[in-house]
């Protein structure tokens, strides 16, 4: 149901190049290598595509295995304390043309630095993300803040966050709108679409689970990376990743809620249908009986040779119909 953007599906010309902010020389610059002058920066923050954290690794000793889980995606939620840094590994969740794309997100954080690595991409959502990370990351040149990599980093997962909530508020939204189709109607090609938005539920729910543990791990903080005065602005981030879990859970239990609401709607459309030829039948019952009986050929059946017979016949049966009809009625069978 839902689609994995891999890095290598947009061209590389399409991105720009790897773009460094060096907080302690007061410097921003765009480069294709790690520039030998960034290296005793205090106070650094690097936005790169998954392919050009392979320059970073020999400069901050990266894990050889964190550089392969940049480039593969393998939808798996990990963060790994490692010593003097942290590497967490998360997957972004977007609803393009009524299907989830997701794409890996992958951040190396420090006392030093922060490394941002995102894949190739042609989502308009995850621009206005890198977007609003550049432009915080230009502003805080201005600004003696402390621990600026930090704030850099609780703003990222507050980004991600909100994008995820509008996320599953979409997908709330079309199980809302589906409920009121079944509702007035149980059409059969209704199924396929419970189907869809049921398994995007799942999506959902999985991805989110492991997403709602990061924030425990967060907060665990083996490194000691979170001053005192910015852990109530991860405990947050924690809080809301359990919420967000809570919210996926709540549309998946809706999806079922859904697919069995369109089961019932569908036996309610079949039983009356059952109830309509049930009525038929013996509307047509006690009018079938008296045909049958005059349609045997026994020898003796004086209303044969009666002048009278077939009017008074056609008669009775009429006068059956009236009655049924009226009994019908009253009864509301009909």
């Amino acid at each position: 149901m839902f689609i994995l953007e891999t890095f290598g599906m947009i061209p590389a010309c399409l991105r720009s190049r790897m773009k460094l902010y060096d907080y302690t020389a007061n410097s921003v610059a765009e480069t294709k290598t790690f520039p030998q002058t960034a290296i005793s920066s205090q106070e650094l923050f690097i936005y790169c595509n998954s392919a050009e954290v392979s320059n970073l690794s020999d400069v901050f000793g990266f894990d050889p295995d964190t550089v392969i889980n940049c480039t593969d995606l393998d939808e798996s939620v990990r963060y790994t304390s490692y010593d003097g840094y942290d590497f967490i590994s998360l997957v972004y969740i977007e609803i393009v043309d009524k299907d989830f794309i997701l794409r890996e997100i992958n951040i190396y954080i420090s006392f030093r630095y922060m490394v941002l690595a995102i894949p190739d991409h042609n989502s308009e959502k995850l621009n206005r993300l890198e977007a609003e990370m550049l432009r915080a990351a230009e502003s805080m040149r201005d600004k003696q803040e402390h621990k600026r990599v930090m704030r850099l980093y609780f703003l990222l997962f507050n980004e991600l966050l909100s994008d995820f909530s509008d996320t599953l508020e979409s997908l709330e939204d079309e199980l809302e709108s589906l409920t009121e189709q079944i509702t007035k109607n149980a059409d059969e090609e209704l199924l396929s679409e419970i189907s869809r938005l049921r398994k995007m539920a799942y999506t959902a729910k999985k991805q989110l689970r492991a997403l709602s543990y990061l924030g425990t791990q967060m907060l665990m903080d083996d490194n000691g990376l979170i001053d005192k005065k910015q852990l109530k602005y991860f405990r947050n981030v924690d809080m809301r990743l359990k919420k967000l879990y809570d919210f996926a859970e709540n549309l998946y239990d809706l999806s079922g809620e859904l697919l069995y609401t369109y089961d019932s709607k569908l036996s309610i459309k079949m039983n009356d249908m059952v109830n309509k030829l049930t009525t038929i039948t013996l509307f047509f019952g006690p009018l079938t009986v008296i045909t049958g009986i005059y349609g045997m050929n026994f020898e003796f059946m004086p209303e044969l040779d009666w002048r009278l017979g077939y009017p008074m016949a056609i008669s009775f049966m009429v006068v059956i119909s009236i009655i049924l009809y009226m009994i019908f009625k009253k009864k509301k069978w009909m």
